[in-house]
């Protein structure tokens, strides 16, 4: 539940992004960078958040803290006068959330490969829901009345939190653990960690410029909206049959699949298609993007089993952020041209399609089957 609950209040901001545009008024590049540097300044810490995770006696009061983090600065975010303002609490909310990340994935942590998946499900399912809740919101009602909304989910989050039992930190790492061997161990996961930073470049730049491309078309804001919450809907579903497709076929596979179809997708997407076809082309791009979210995840874990918080962080955190770094390479000399920025996507994940199975087979780093090697 903290998952969903984390997961729905940072999804936020990129189909809102009409809106602060027309607020605040900005551009296309102001609003892209804004989105960028939130998502990069963020996302960078989250293997210190790992570092620290990894030492938690109390994995429960980490998790609360990042929560109220995340949810007290959503409850503020209605009452920005400025982009400055609506930047520091974006970012603080952010922050709360990457955080969390670490600790949730250590804490759900199972003896089954369907244990991360159902963690990381759910907060695809609160990615999902909070745009088209979200764009509804803020159609119908002020903005500033988004604080009732965190006070809600605060209240509910602390009712499931007070029965839920402490977890005790089973991948603690010992204080003596130095941290050149936390480096050696990262060495095993480097592939796993380039393979999710292009996929996290192909797929956040989609989910910015997507409601973007609908409001110019004439689409309204609850469009966007929508379209966010079918394209990350669809990944709830896909991420269990990322799971399986590992289980059966290896990693490896999985990740051609997954680039694959984003090429498809972002291609779509860069053309003057109508409403329907950009759905489908939003669809593919999220889709077959979500099919690795948890499978990269678990295999880095068992790559790097004498910290899997440190593992955890790297893959989903760090490389997250190295994946929204790129898209400064794309915003800044490209600006308001999004077709130009999505043809290079589609590029570089067609590139990606045999160096995701040639480089992974080459280190060795297939999860084939129930962990083995």
């Amino acid at each position: 539940m903290s998952h969903f609950i984390t997961d729905f209040f940072v999804s936020f901001l990129n189909p809102l992004a009409p809106f602060f545009m027309r607020k605040f008024d900005i551009g296309v590049k102001e609003i892209a960078l804004l989105i960028t540097s939130i998502s990069f300044f963020s996302s960078i810490f989250q293997i210190v958040f790992g570092m620290i995770a990894s030492r938690l006696e109390s994995l429960k009061r980490g998790l609360l803290a990042s929560m109220l983090l995340t949810v007290g600065s959503m409850a503020l975010v209605g009452f920005s006068r400025n982009i400055v303002v609506l930047l520091l609490l974006f970012l603080m909310a952010y922050f709360g959330n990457s955080a969390f990340h670490p600790i949730g994935a250590v804490m759900a942590r199972g003896s089954s490969p369907y244990s991360l998946s159902i963690f990381v499900a759910a907060g695809t399912l609160g990615t999902a829901l909070g745009p088209v809740f979200v764009t509804q919101f803020v159609s119908r009602y002020d903005f500033e009345k988004l604080w009732i909304v965190s006070i809600v989910s605060v209240v509910t989050f602390l009712m499931l939190y007070m029965r839920q039992p402490e977890k005790v930190n089973a991948s603690k790492v010992k204080d003596h653990t130095r941290f050149r061997d936390n480096l050696q161990g990262l060495r095993r996961i480097i592939v796993l960690w380039f393979v999710v930073t292009v996929r996290t470049l192909v797929i956040t730049l989609s989910n910015t410029y997507g409601p973007i491309i609908a409001s110019k078309r004439g689409l309204p804001l609850t469009f966007g909206g929508l379209l966010l919450t079918l394209g990350v809907g669809l990944g709830v579903a896909t991420t269990m049959v990322g799971t399986w497709m590992s289980e059966r076929f290896g990693n490896h596979i999985t990740n051609l699949v997954s680039f694959a179809g984003m090429a498809i997708g972002v291609l779509i997407l860069a053309q003057p298609v109508s409403a329907l076809m950009l759905v489908v082309g939003y669809l593919l791009v999220n889709g077959c993007g979500y099919l690795t979210m948890s499978t990269n995840v678990a295999h880095a874990q068992q790559l790097m089993p004498e910290n899997a918080a440190l593992a955890s962080s790297t893959v989903m955190g760090f490389a997250w952020a190295c994946g929204v770094a790129l898209r400064y390479l794309l915003i800044l000399p490209f600006g308001e041209n999004i077709m130009a920025q999505l043809i290079v996507l589609f590029v570089i994940s067609i590139v990606m399609v045999p160096i995701s199975v040639l480089k992974i087979e080459r280190n060795h780093t297939v999860l084939n089957g129930r962990g083995g090697y």
